[in-house]
């Protein structure tokens, strides 16, 4: 395999990793017009957008630390414990919600990943994963009042 084909493979998998990406990001934007979510709702969506390009745009070494140096007593660990403990009760019980949740985070880590491979800073990658998530909830939103006004 020569070095032109192995581009050519970069350049469609980075397509299609971005048309993923937006589709997940499209469809979220489509439910929550379709559900008529609060304009609260929207805000923690938007949030947990910034939120999850940072997640996903940041070196994994600057996150462990951070995560090292919040376990590093006892009692945080333990907080840190039972807080996972609830938030595992509440998103098995809303199952629909925390699909969702996993459909979102692993799209953006192979768009990541894809990122990475095209050479991309941390901060080219964080614009670009957050404007392509913002673009899809706004092309969703649209398509759905486009189709039902």
């Amino acid at each position: 395999m020569g070095p032109l084909h192995l581009l050519s493979t970069v350049k469609t998998r980075s397509w299609l990793s971005f048309s993923i990406f937006l589709l997940v990001y499209i469809n979220l934007g489509w439910i929550l017009l379709e559900d008529q979510a609060s304009w609260s709702l929207w805000l923690l969506i938007f949030i947990m957008t910034i939120a999850l390009a940072e997640a996903l745009a940041s070196p994994w070494s600057v996150i462990r630390n951070i995560c090292t140096r919040w376990l590093n007593s006892s009692f945080r660990g333990f907080v840190t414990a039972m807080t996972a403990a609830f938030l595992a009760v509440i998103f098995l019980t809303e199952i629909s919600i925390f699909s969702h949740l996993v459909l979102l985070i692993s799209a953006g880590l192979l768009y990541r990943l894809d990122a990475t491979i095209m050479g991309l800073t941390a901060l080219q990658s964080l614009l670009l994963i957050f404007v392509t998530a913002i673009l899809g909830l706004g092309i969703g939103s649209l398509s759905y009042f486009i189709v039902y006004g």
